[in-house]
């Protein structure tokens, strides 16, 4: 008791003189010690481990009832035992780095502002109000959604603060049917502890900075011009359908990085941004269309989504002249190749929906823990302030849930066996 003590004690000291909101939920090692020292460091490893312990100990003396009863309504909603075999096809996702969903709608001297994009979503399925339910992690915090339909935990990401070994998710219910998967990002694998989590999420494989064969760097890693490329010859080498997962990155904040790669900078951030987007969507139309050229896309879902808002949401819009959404703060979804009639749904989404959506238009049922919706039960979502947030006519209803959504996350990932149910 008293070694702990005396930790706590140095713990505050370091708390109060150091930067610490530079470092708070990072899996980065070297960050953290440039920040507190070694020392420092030492105490924050300390605190994380007594933190976790407590966490996990905590956990374990949840009853698991209300928490199962909820996942069981929302499972007989979506129609996971009614489902008929689907076709196999290869599945795609393209996570864009910062980007708005009204971006997707905009126009910019009265052309589309993403004009490739546009043209997938409207041979496609859009969504037009899928909110942006992430939190610290931001980027992790998406991969969360998309992969496992659970949402983040307010403050630490799931990904640096638990281990996922047990955690249901889409590339182990796609490996179980047969799929070859693998991830694809242009940075290092150890930043937000991407690496431990892609595998302890069932990758087969997780490509990262050191193994894509490029040397053009645009910003923080290998270009998404590369990335789609390397990802590209990926897919087209394995003889089993393919889970593929793509994690651009070029178009990251302060969004100056493609100007500054091919000498087109601008005067303000905004402008930046437009720049960079408008490479982002050049490189998903080429890859749109390699897919395409080969006869490839008739057999593949392919999923484009944004990660998370731009943080500059509403100084982009008013340098646009666009008016925001009653629903402003969305991340754009497009979805092509499911086996239904092109689209733009209008109900309120989250990218939690996306793994569902997928695993339905397969004919697979999703495990248990995941709470998305699917398209015949689209039209609401929760989000990681506990809240159920859909439409009612024209008015937007933000209704607290029943349940707690932290511990249903944490119960998802810690004791994913318990969480079952009856069916």
């Amino acid at each position: 008791m008293i070694v702990r003590l005396i930790c706590l004690g140095v713990f505050v000291v370091i708390l109060s003189t150091r930067e610490w909101h530079l470092v708070f939920g990072r899996a980065e090692n070297r960050h953290i010690v440039n920040q507190l020292g070694l020392f420092g460091y030492t105490i924050y490893n300390v605190g994380s481990l007594i933190m976790s312990v407590t966490e996990r100990t905590r956990i374990n003396t949840v009853g698991t009832k209300p928490y199962t009863d909820f996942l069981s309504k929302l499972s007989d909603e979506r129609g996971d035992f009614h489902l008929k075999q689907g076709k196999r096809k290869n599945v795609i996702f393209l996570q864009m780095e910062s980007v708005d969903g009204f971006c997707l709608w905009a126009d910019r001297e009265g052309k589309p502002l993403m004009p490739r994009l546009r043209e997938i979503a409207l041979n496609g399925l859009a969504f037009s109000n899928t909110l942006d339910v992430t939190h610290a992690g931001r980027t992790v915090d998406a991969e969360l959604l998309t992969l496992t339909s659970l949402l983040p935990v307010r403050g630490n990401p799931v990904f640096v603060s638990y281990n996922l070994d047990r955690t249901p998710s889409l590339p182990k219910v796609l490996n179980e049917a047969g799929y070859y998967s693998f991830s694809a990002h242009g940075y290092e694998g150890f930043f937000w502890n991407r690496a431990k989590a892609h595998q302890s999420l069932g990758y087969d494989r997780d490509y990262f900075k050191p193994d894509i064969p490029s040397s053009e760097v645009v910003g923080w890693g290998v270009s998404d011009e590369e990335v789609l490329s390397f990802a590209l010859e990926e897919i087209r080498g394995s003889v089993e359908p393919v889970f593929a997962h793509i994690i651009l990155l070029t178009h990251h904040h302060p969004y100056n990085h493609v100007g500054d790669r091919f000498g087109n900078r601008k005067d303000t951030i905004e402008e930046d941004y437009i720049v960079s987007l408008q490479y982002v969507d050049e490189q998903i139309g080429r890859f749109y269309d390699s897919l395409k050229e080969s006869g490839e896309l008739e057999d593949t879902i392919l999923a484009i989504y944004g990660d998370h808002d731009s943080g500059i949401t509403v100084s982009l819009a008013e340098s646009l002249g666009v008016v925001l959404p009653q629903l402003g703060d969305t991340v754009p979804l497009v979805i092509h190749g499911l086996e239904t009639e092109p689209r733009v749904e209008e109900g309120i989404g989250g990218l939690q929906d996306l793994p569902v959506i997928v695993l339905h238009d397969l004919g697979i049922r999703p495990p248990k823990t995941f709470v998305g919706n699917s398209l015949s039960s689209i039209g609401r979502t929760i989000s990681s302030d506990g809240n159920m947030w859909r439409f009612e006519g024209e008015s937007l209803v933000v209704e607290p849930l029943t349940i707690d959504l932290k511990k249903l996350t944490k119960l998802s990932v810690l004791r994913p066996k318990d969480m079952e149910g009856e069916n």
